[in-house]
């Protein structure tokens, strides 16, 4: 009987622990995400405290740099989190066209955060026309800055982005891979109306003759941009 009692009393408590465990593994509300956490790659460290008041104070070290900054941050979705413009960029990491920075919320074994930051960000073109063709013009609409991509039959583009008054044109070339992945070298244009750095990428996903959907992302070989949350505040 006591066996039994203690082998049922034992059962209960596991059982509550991993419910207990269980509403903390999926719990991503704003008192989750407020709190301060730690970058580090090399000789590069940064510091990110959020806020309750959806705020953050953001500090980036390089060597003996080092940039301070203060902004704000909203949550999408579950885990989302983006942060406005005057986020410091840290390394692997790829800005919105419109300056902000996203970030995803993750947990290991449930109970550690850690916020991911995204290292790609879409851009779309749309066709100027119904030819179910590659080739063609295509206009960019990212609202305030009018942007024109020519993709032409030789394999070569043309490109106009105009970005607070500064008009900006690139000629590149494309290619499109056997699974229908379209890939521009690295003349092609971001909304800044620069070109692609060393380390990024500018593909899209087969459009079938339609519009394109622009993946800026940073190269296989970037590290994920990782903050870590301090158990404590400070």
């Amino acid at each position: 009987m006591k066996k039994s009692v203690l082998t049922s009393g034992g059962l209960l408590l596991a059982f509550g622990c991993f419910l207990l465990w269980g509403i903390a593994a999926m719990n991503y509300e704003d008192s989750v995400a407020v709190g301060r956490y730690i970058f580090k790659h090399g000789d590069e460290t940064s510091t990110l405290v959020l806020h309750p008041d959806h705020t953050f104070q953001q500090a980036v070290r390089l060597g003996s740099m080092e940039q301070h900054s203060e902004g704000k941050w909203r949550r999408l979705g579950e885990g989302g989190i983006s942060f406005s413009s005057e986020f410091l960029m840290v390394s692997g990491c790829e800005r919105e066209p419109d300056g902000t920075v996203f970030g995803d919320m993750h947990k290991t074994l449930g109970l550690f955060v850690s916020l991911r930051l995204r290292q790609y960000h879409v851009l779309w073109y749309g066709k100027g026309d119904s030819a179910h063709s590659l080739p063609g013009t295509y206009t960019g609409d990212e609202p305030g800055i009018p942007a024109t991509l020519v993709l032409n039959v030789d394999h070569s583009f043309d490109q106009t982005v105009t970005h607070e008054g500064l008009v900006s044109h690139a000629k590149g070339t494309w290619n499109q891979n056997s699974d229908g992945t379209i890939e521009f070298s690295k003349a092609f244009l971001k909304t800044s109306g620069e070109a692609l750095d060393a380390n990024e990428l500018a593909s899209s996903m087969d459009p079938k003759g339609s519009n394109l959907q622009i993946e800026i992302s940073k190269s296989r070989h970037t590290i994920e941009p990782v903050f870590y949350k301090r158990l404590a505040l400070w």
